[in-house]
């Protein structure tokens, strides 16, 4: 009984919105056409956003990021001679000195001992055959540990600094 009554309720609905959609579009086809438009003065409602816009000035690159060079530029004034030659550039390339090479010691990392106590670790680095026990930034045979990673350090001899893998 109480299926038949829920049935009939939706009958219901669904005829109901059936019926107004079918009513809303009999009534647009047989309806008056005459629809009044009103022309709205577009002068009176517009607002104009100025946008600024951004400058910047653009710097010549002196250095050659692929070859690592660097350029210097020579600019050569007019000559009397002729009103039409224009000014030249001359490019010319810039050797920069070689960096001296610097006798490291044969440096293998072996990791690292964390201290609860102290609140200091120990880096492992074998130096030229001997095993040594470095802390940071502390000094041994001009040789200094400046950063532990997880899987390397960063080591500072003659001021050159390396980074030094785990082995």
């Amino acid at each position: 009984m109480a299926k038949k009554k829920i049935n009939i309720i939706l009958l219901l609905v669904v005829l109901g919105l059936w019926g107004t959609v079918g009513y809303r579009a009999l009534n647009r086809q047989f309806s008056d056409s005459n629809v009044v438009f009103e022309k709205q003065n577009s002068k009176d409602n517009v607002t104009i956003n100025q946008i600024n816009k951004d400058t910047f000035k653009l710097e010549k690159i002196n250095r050659d990021p692929f070859l690592n060079k660097q350029y210097n530029t020579v600019v050569t004034t007019r000559r009397p001679i002729s009103n039409y030659l224009p000014v030249k550039k001359i490019i010319t390339p810039v050797v920069q000195k070689a960096i001296p090479n610097i006798n490291w010691p044969t440096l293998t990392y072996y990791g690292y001992i964390g201290s609860k106590e102290r609140n200091e670790e120990l880096v492992l680095l074998k130096i030229d055959s001997k095993l040594c026990k470095l802390t940071l930034n502390k000094p041994i045979n001009g040789l200094i540990v400046k950063k532990k990673y997880k899987d390397s350090i960063e080591v500072f001899f003659n001021s050159q600094t390396k980074i030094i893998k785990l082995k």
